[in-house]
């Protein structure tokens, strides 16, 4: 239950910072900071993508390579 509140507060957190940074994104397109522009409009679709396609899957983290499925079969 908590991880589940936990993930909602995340999405809901990443997808109110993405609509702050479009007040950036005006402010630099008003004065010309063209590269400015750019990399906030990046960032605003990183962040909400990622706040609607953050997994339902378990992952595991490894050194190399992540092990990403959706039922996790070991038992640690």
């Amino acid at each position: 239950m908590i991880k589940n509140i936990f993930y909602e507060l995340l999405r809901w957190s990443l997808r109110l910072h993405g609509i702050f940074h479009v007040g950036h994104v005006y402010s630099d397109f008003v004065v010309g900071n063209w590269f400015g522009v750019a990399i906030g409009s990046y960032i605003i679709l990183v962040e909400l993508l990622s706040s609607f396609l953050i997994p339902n899957e378990h992952v595991h983290f490894r050194l190399m390579k992540s092990e990403v499925h959706e039922k996790c079969e070991d038992n640690d």
